[in-house]
């Protein structure tokens, strides 16, 4: 067995395709103070930021739940092993899972790599430079039926490699994705109620902000938010409180959900029967799938991302939704000039909500209500922006 640094030498080095040397790289680390040696967590960053990560805990909980579903089919014959993979399979993982799948990939072809059963296998094959573009180019479609996470590293390497979408005319497909807050529901009042609650009730801190701070925050990222909402404190201490608020919000909106604006369910009804349709929004994990389970019209999107699910920047969210739905002609719809700035790095036309919280510098298109967006796709999708 190689050490850790052997292992992360050949992954990084040896086997990593020349377009990610210096960007992507691997971490792992043991809980030396836990009774188990066997216990920590590993994560995958690129440009230092990490956009996937597990520990033995998580893995050892998801593995756990489901065994316990594995063990009641009798046709499994090895249910335990089978959570395993499982678990793997759904992004649960920690350092011993990490040395174990590059056993088995640093033993054998990348073409049995790239159709391993453990797809901590498959996400290292993606990334190695054996797999050539033609390889990647024939992983389009069954890569729709991967997990997200490893669509994600897929996505990673075709940006690498400068893969540009599909551009089969037989093949094209119209997309709308949309901003969250003030574009398709306006939550600010719910959110500062649950934030303040939270400062009063968890912390010592004295800050309680207003529905003007909450508009000022909408759009931006939970580094930046925290940065603004508690400038004195280090970042870390930011961040824990932060998530204390984001954690009430979430149990906070499942009971009193924000609003959606007037004509919104007819118009996206309207839109799903022409275009596929998507959320991606800057907000924490979980935010989006609060409003898509009450806004009552979940299954005509067919699709959404976060940054505090990928720690990608919207504009490559935007570029991993479209490449996911194979996408190849897109609008992106939002509120403020942050969203303007994702759609310009996605590549794509923007529409600015103009009834939300932001003004913007240029864009494709303007809407002054939801209701209007129909008409105002298709005239932006006519003019080929």
């Amino acid at each position: 067995m190689h050490t850790w640094s052997k292992i992360r030498q050949k992954l990084e080095q040896e086997y990593l395709a020349e377009s990610l040397k210096g960007r992507l790289t691997y971490f792992v680390t043991t809980y030396h103070a836990m009774h188990d040696g066997d216990e920590g967590r590993v994560a995958v960053r690129l440009d230092g930021q990490e956009i996937l990560k597990s520990n033995f805990f998580e893995r050892f909980a998801a593995m756990w739940q489901q065994y316990e579903t594995l063990k009641q089919d009798p046709e499994i014959p090895d249910p335990w092993r089978q959570a395993a993979v499982n678990a793997i399979q759904n992004g649960e993982f920690y350092q011993v899972d990490f040395y174990r799948a590059f056993s088995e990939f640093d033993s054998q072809s990348i073409a049995k790599s790239l159709s391993s059963e453990n797809a901590l296998v498959r996400m290292f094959a993606l990334l190695d430079r054996r797999t050539g573009k033609r390889t990647l180019e024939r992983l389009r479609a069954p890569m729709r039926k991967e997990p997200q996470w490893l669509q994600m590293i897929y996505y990673i390497r075709l940006e690498a490699e400068h893969m540009p979408l599909s551009q089969e005319r037989k093949s094209m497909k119209k997309g709308i994705l949309f901003d969250l807050d003030g574009t398709l529901w306006d939550s600010s009042a719910e959110c500062i109620e649950a934030w303040n609650t939270a400062i009063r009730e968890q912390t010592d801190r004295p800050e309680q902000f207003t529905l003007d701070d909450m508009h000022n925050f909408m759009g931006r990222t939970m580094e930046a938010i925290a940065a603004l909402m508690f400038p004195s404190l280090p970042e870390d201490a930011r961040i824990r409180i932060l998530q204390l608020c984001t954690d009430r919000e979430h149990s906070y909106l499942r009971s009193h959900p924000g609003h959606l604006f007037a004509g919104e369910r007819e118009v996206i009804a309207a839109l799903a029967k022409e275009y596929k349709l998507g959320v991606v929004s800057n907000c924490q994990d979980g935010y989006i799938e609060i409003y898509l389970d009450q806004c009552g019209f979940k299954e005509l999107f067919c699709d959404y991302e976060s940054a505090g699910r990928t720690g990608l920047s919207k504009g490559q969210n935007i570029r991993l939704v479209m490449e996911r739905q194979g996408i190849t002609e897109c609008i992106y719809v939002g509120d403020t000039q942050g969203d303007a700035d994702a759609a310009e790095e996605a590549g794509i036309p923007f529409i600015h909500a103009a009834y939300g919280f932001g003004r913007v510098r240029s864009c494709s298109a303007s809407l002054q209500n939801i209701q209007a967006l129909p008409e105002t796709a298709a005239a932006v999708f006519e003019k080929g922006e």
